[in-house]
């Protein structure tokens, strides 16, 4: 029917074929779009859909399925809407039908009035925005180049095609079980045990057993008395017992409390990697956001680019406006582009903590307050920081929590013991010795050749010099170093300032950790609240934003303003959709602070953490004020 009402396309589309050196094959659909797919020929390479008008939407639905199964790229003339439906792209926005209806039904009532039908205006102009479906692209594996994908409006482009889904909770919890520096981190761990069991080892019975064949000259045998024959093998046992050995008992000491060490480092490295998977988490978070606000407001300039040059072209504006628009549009574009890769290094950065390909694709689930396993999400905690008073005492409560599970203080003061205990050895060099307990058997099992027995002179004076094949001895030693070139006075010096050095450190390292817990209380003091006033000022900004834009339609106001009013919306914008991953990004690090994550906590240690906070309260003579709760979150 389009052929028949305008005779001059085939004409029109045969010059534009040739011009662009492609072939069209022009296929007529009815009410069902199968014929038409089965005529497709085998070399097409696209399909540009025009309205169809007749077909029901269960063919449409056919008509994608079938484009996508062939893999072919389709282009829509009607507009977005088939775009949302499953084609690949178009260049036409939605159809205004409403105001396509008013016009007819203006043009209508002029004509009525007596207006030359032939000298109406019937130009439509809607523009174009450029739409690409990218689960589609996914689906037929036609990917459109970066400048043409910075251009358009991308839908599903977030939708992933792999099934890996990932939480605020799920990533931290990942992070810790499968992080490769934790994984190195229990190796060291380890390897520790091994040196305790080895230092353990000294303090334990030596036992050795050893054999020795052994022949010597025939006349060193004879001329032996019968001690040394010609052949012998004897078997050995030896064994040495430790009695009291204080570098052994020093270094057991120290090699346990540096154990412990260990393990809080240990302890230390997962707390790092929860922060810095938590933040990671919601970096990417922030940057889909980011990305997805950077696209409105490339898609608002486009707009206002539109409604320049329709200012234009009734002479409201000058030319100069146009380009400041185009400027604005390829700025947008820019901003865009820089927001993605921050998305992209945001998302390999998280997927090196969690181990995982770089590149490999995930889903994500927006975090918020209400996060049942966050402690946000008890009404009753806010009853303890609603004012100045409060909020002092329960910083000072974070402190005294922090210091308590802090692995870094808890592993320095396992060296300052471990330290001592090389002090005291030090000290007790100088006059205390070692002590041992050695015993040992010789059993000869074969004897042969000269020498077996005593000479016969000496058997006939009635003389036995005959020995058993057993020997044994058992003896007590004591060793003390009198002189060594003053290496125990350098020790004890040595020791003893270390000892100094550890002690000034656990003092530094716990003033940094109130100072870390103070000032990220702070932080949170200042992002919460933010997070309402920043949603206060979005919405103002938009508003404004509004009326300039209407005016700036009528005429009223320039493009400054307007663009101020943009640029002001845009920013406001930002800062209202990342308040709330601001404040989680304060908390992670509060956490980090203390040494507690609310994810690790189960739900006894959470009930205990509520009362040691309502007994600090008590004893600083403050009740704080209970708010009525609202009910638990489903």
């Amino acid at each position: 029917r389009i052929f028949e009402a305008f005779p001059l396309l085939r004409k029109k589309t045969a010059q534009i074929s040739r011009a662009n050196k492609i072939t069209v094959i022009n296929l007529p659909v009815d009410t069902s779009i199968g014929p038409a797919l089965k005529a497709l020929p085998k070399e097409t390479e696209a399909v540009f859909v025009t309205p169809l008008l007749r077909i029901p939407p269960s063919e449409f639905k056919t008509l994608v399925s079938g484009l996508i199964a062939r893999r072919l790229p389709s282009f829509s003339l009607w507009g977005r809407k088939e775009v949302e439906r499953g084609l690949l792209a178009t260049m036409s926005p939605d159809t205004d039908l409403p105001r396509l209806a008013r016009r007819v039904a203006l043009n209508v009532q002029r004509i009525l009035l007596g207006k030359d039908a032939g000298k109406l205006g019937v130009r439509f102009s809607q523009g174009e925005r450029l739409t690409i479906n990218m689960a589609t692209a996914r689906a037929i594996q036609k990917w459109p180049s970066f400048r043409v994908l910075t251009e358009a409006e991308l839908l599903n482009e977030d939708v992933e095609v792999a099934g890996r889904r990932l939480s605020l909770y799920r990533v931290i919890q990942e992070a810790v079980s499968v992080n490769l520096d934790l994984a190195a981190a229990d190796r060291r761990v380890e390897a520790g045990v091994g040196e305790v069991r080895q230092a353990r080892s000294s303090l334990l019975p030596q036992i050795d057993i050893s054999t020795l064949g052994r022949v010597i000259d025939d006349d060193r045998a004879a001329s032996g008395f019968g001690a040394q024959p010609e052949h012998s093998a004897v078997a050995t046992g030896r064994v040495e017992q430790l009695l009291y050995s204080d570098d052994v008992w020093s270094n057991f000491t120290v090699q346990k409390r540096t154990q412990q060490s260990r393990e809080y480092e240990r302890r230390q490295l997962q707390l790092d990697v929860a922060q810095e998977a938590g933040i990671g988490y919601l970096n990417v978070l922030r940057s889909k956001t980011s990305l997805r606000i950077q696209r409105d407001d490339l898609n608002l300039t486009r707009s206002n680019l539109e409604l320049a040059r329709v200012r234009e072209s009734v002479g409201s504006a000058a030319r100069d406006e146009v380009y400041r628009w185009e400027s604005e549009v390829a700025n947008s574009r820019i901003a865009v582009l820089d927001v993605q890769a921050q998305l992209r290094q945001a998302k390999v950065a998280l997927n090196r903590v969690l181990y995982r390909p770089l590149e490999e694709a995930f889903q994500t689930e927006e975090a918020g307050l209400d996060d049942p396993l966050l402690l946000t999400s008890e009404e009753r905690l806010f009853a303890y920081v609603d004012n100045p008073l409060s909020f002092k005492i329960f910083r000072g409560f974070q402190v005294e929590e922090g210091l308590k599970a802090s692995p870094e203080l808890r592993g320095l003061e396992a060296l300052i013991a471990a330290q001592e205990r090389r002090v005291l050895n030090a000290q007790r060099s100088f006059w205390l010795p070692d002590v041992t307990l050695e015993s040992e058997v010789n059993q000869r099992y074969a004897r042969g050749g000269s020498g077996q027995g005593p000479p016969s002179a000496l058997s006939s004076l009635g003389t036995d010099l005959s020995q058993d094949n057993t020997e044994w001895s058992v003896g007590i030693g004591l060793s003390f170093p009198l002189f060594e070139g003053g290496a125990k006075d350098a020790t004890q010096l040595r020791t003893s300032e270390e000892l100094r050095q550890l002690r000034l450190e656990r003092e530094a390292t716990a003033q940094r950790i109130e100072e870390r817990i103070r000032s990220a209380l702070f932080q949170v003091g200042s992002s919460l609240p933010s997070i309402g006033l920043s949603r206060q000022a979005a919405e103002a900004a938009r508003k404004n934003l509004g009326l300039v834009r209407d005016q700036y339609s009528r005429g009223t106001v320039d493009i400054t303003k307007l663009l101020d009013a943009q640029n002001a919306a845009l920013a406001a914008n930002e800062t209202a959709a990342n308040a709330v991953y601001v404040f989680l990004i304060d908390l992670v690090n509060i956490q980090r602070a203390v040494g507690q994550f609310d994810y690790f906590m189960y739900a006894e240690e959470r009930e205990a953490w509520f009362q040691r906070l309502q007994a600090f309260f008590t004893k600083a003579g403050v009740t704080p004020f209970r708010k009525k709760q609202s009910p638990p979150m489903p």
